[in-house]
């Protein structure tokens, strides 16, 4: 294959990496919030009761309230565990700045969008440094 498309194929799948990172992280905004809304009308409509203690600890009893959801929690945390090693470990690596910031963007935001943001930005910076070396 000539150096032309290969290059142009490159090109062409970071921009599709970058849409699906940049996607997920949009995703990673919208998709948890609704849920938090319906958890919020819930709290409003006098489903959950009592002290902030209370509510915060019933929306995390929740997610472990069934078989199904407290598979899907288990399974979050041990992927947040390896995710957050993943920041570490390619932030340094890749000298990004700002890498620290999604360990609290993961609380304050959501899992997906921390991490689709984080991919996002190091899709860049893999991309820059390999133009600087071209």
């Amino acid at each position: 294959m000539p150096i032309l498309a290969i290059s142009i194929l490159k090109t062409m799948w970071s921009k599709i990496r970058l849409a699906i990172y940049g996607t997920t992280a949009l995703a990673g905004i919208i998709w948890p919030f609704y849920f938090i809304v319906q958890f919020t009308n819930l709290v409003r409509n006098g489903n959950i009761q009592g002290s902030v203690i209370d509510i915060g600890s019933a929306f995390f009893d929740d997610a472990w309230i069934t078989p199904t959801s407290g598979f899907i929690s288990a399974d979050t945390a041990v992927l947040l565990i390896a995710i957050f090693v993943f920041y570490f470990a390619e932030g340094k690596r890749l000298k990004l700045r700002l890498w620290g910031i999604y360990y609290p963007l993961t609380f304050i935001i959501s899992l997906a969008f921390s991490f689709g943001t984080f991919m996002f930005i190091r899709e860049l910076e893999i991309n820059k440094q390999l133009n600087e070396t071209d």
